[in-house]
């Protein structure tokens, strides 16, 4: 297993520090891959942060997986991690910044994945956002429906893995996924993976 430390963090600086915003939908992150955090209240002396008051948990890989659970069901997962991992690391031997799962159910139709999610987890945030350091959101089939009582709504924006090239497993550079979770506080947190890929996490 290869990895690489946090070579993004400067270029993602350089690019925030001129963003001008009311949102994080508006913010322009079109080389950022992160998990992204606008508080909504009083800035705090964050690891890394922007002049905007920016969070910036940087997304280094992604990897996906997933099993038929059963002949009604099947599963799909990504975990997401700060550092670029070639291969998925030991899930008990590193944390993922962010895991989302889903479950799919034969006899539902399903037109897009989003529409699979049935949980988001975040690990590591920082204490003083006041959203505590593991922050798990309920989904029902891709919609937030409540169940945490600190998150107003999440808004899963795009939701793909990346496309296969050959059957070999190798995938297109396509991945797109955006989700915008806000906080009853008004705190926004936006995790973005695009154009790179999700190989397989190699879990059964």
């Amino acid at each position: 297993m290869k990895k690489l430390h946090l070579h993004i963090v400067l270029p993602l600086l350089i690019c925030l520090s001129s963003c001008q915003h009311d949102s994080l939908n508006n913010v322009d992150i079109a080389s950022i891959n992160a998990l992204i955090v606008k508080p909504a209240g009083t800035r705090a002396n964050y690891l890394i942060h922007t002049d905007d008051g920016l969070l910036i948990y940087p997304i280094g890989s992604a990897f996906q997986g997933g099993s038929d659970t059963s002949p009604s069901i099947s599963s799909n997962r990504i975990h997401f991690y700060q550092e670029k991992f070639t291969t998925c690391p030991k899930w008990n031997e590193v944390e993922a910044i962010v895991e989302i799962s889903g479950v799919e159910y034969v006899d539902v139709h399903y037109s897009e994945l989003s529409q699979t999610i049935n949980m988001i987890y975040i690990n590591g945030l920082d204490e003083m956002l006041g959203l505590g350091t593991n922050l798990v959101i309920p989904m029902n089939q891709g919609k937030y429906e409540g169940g945490n009582d600190l998150i107003q709504d999440v808004q899963i924006q795009s939701y793909k893995f990346a496309t296969y090239i050959n059957k070999n497993g190798d995938q297109n550079r396509d991945a797109d996924i955006r989700i915008l979770i806000t906080s009853k506080a008004g705190d926004e947190l936006l995790i973005r993976f695009m154009n790179d890929v999700t190989p397989r996490d190699g879990y059964v």
